[in-house]
């Protein structure tokens, strides 16, 4: 397939179309090299050349958002490759009265801007591109390790400053579409019972939806990202404009053919990144990756990790896993 048609096959796997061949996505972090934006572009890169996605995921480090609001990083998780904050901005339900807005464009934040624009000068109308974002809740619990328990203690507080957290993350989100990433990752963590009904709708849910309304006229796609187990994957469908949602379909509820009963856009899956890379030989992949598309025998999969590649997979291991995707027959 010529590099410019996985525009069009991303496009007719989103709309569950025959397509010619079975897309792929893989992702991972990049540790010390995603501490600047030449740095991350470069890694970004390298990866893309070796593994050759049909959708190529941005991947700043998991703390890019705390930065500019005076949290002080250290390593890198050894597992997943994502960067630690060692110290928070918010320890305190007092420190949330005296946050303050920061630019979209400038400081971590700019450093991301700049590393999209430098993959985009390299890919642009080779491979589609998503950044990712965090929702603003998410970034609201980087912020603050004990946020639920001060959305209990003071609950008007909390709502003002995660409707400030999400003009922030709006504009963010649509300057990295300016600076030529064709779609977005938007990630969230408590799409789940780690969140009360209410709660889940006032801080999340509709801050989600206002998010992806606020895109809509510069982003080709958005893929949803619902980390963590037993997703509210059915309530995740009614927000605006998602066109493919990846979760841990390999380890938690619901699998792939009860999400296609449920939700009509792409699928990002298949790929147990945790047990089966990690652990399996050449035979046990392979077989894996063959069960999991003879089981599902629906259109609009794109095979993917249901999160971050981990750190110890090896480049040999993601081989394997190319070359038996690519095997596939399309349905």
């Amino acid at each position: 397939m010529d590099e410019l048609d996985r525009f069009s096959l991303l496009n007719d796997t989103f709309k569950q179309q025959k397509t010619e061949r079975v897309p792929y996505a893989l992702w991972k972090h990049f540790p010390e090299a995603d501490k600047t934006s030449d740095g991350l572009a470069s890694a970004q890169l390298d990866f893309q050349y070796k593994f050759n996605s049909d959708i190529m995921k941005i991947s700043p480090h998991g703390s890019y958002c705390v930065v500019d609001f005076g949290g002080i990083l250290g390593g890198y998780r050894p597992i997943s490759g994502s960067r630690i904050c060692d110290r928070p901005p918010i320890s305190s339900l007092s420190d949330w009265e005296t946050l303050e807005p920061v630019d979209p464009n400038d400081g971590e934040f700019g450093v991301q801007i700049k590393a999209v624009k430098l993959i985009h000068q390299q890919v642009e109308n080779v491979v589609p591109t998503m950044m990712t974002i965090f929702s603003p809740f998410m970034v609201a619990s980087k912020l603050d390790p004990s946020l639920i328990e001060h959305i209990s203690q003071d609950r008007q507080l909390l709502s003002s400053q995660i409707r400030m957290l999400s003009k922030l993350i709006n504009d963010f989100a649509g300057a990295v579409l300016d600076a030529g990433a064709n779609g977005l990752f938007l990630a969230s963590q408590h799409f789940n019972v780690t969140l009360q009904h209410d709660d889940l709708q006032d801080f999340e849910f509709q801050p989600m939806k206002l998010l992806l309304l606020h895109v809509v006229k510069k982003s080709d796609f958005n893929v949803l990202h619902l980390h963590g187990d037993a997703p509210y994957f059915k309530l995740a469908t009614e927000l605006p404009h998602i066109h493919a949602i990846n979760w841990h379909d390999q380890r938690t509820i619901p699998g792939l053919t009860e999400a296609r009963q449920i939700f009509t856009g792409g699928l990002l899956g298949g790929i147990d990144e945790m047990d089966v890379l990690r652990e399996g030989d050449e035979k046990e992949i392979q077989e894996s990756i063959k069960n999991v598309y003879g089981e599902f025998t629906e259109r609009g999969l794109i095979f993917s990790p249901g999160c971050v590649l981990s750190q110890d997979i090896s480049d040999k291991t993601l081989k394997v896993v190319v070359d038996t995707i690519t095997s596939l027959t399309p349905y």
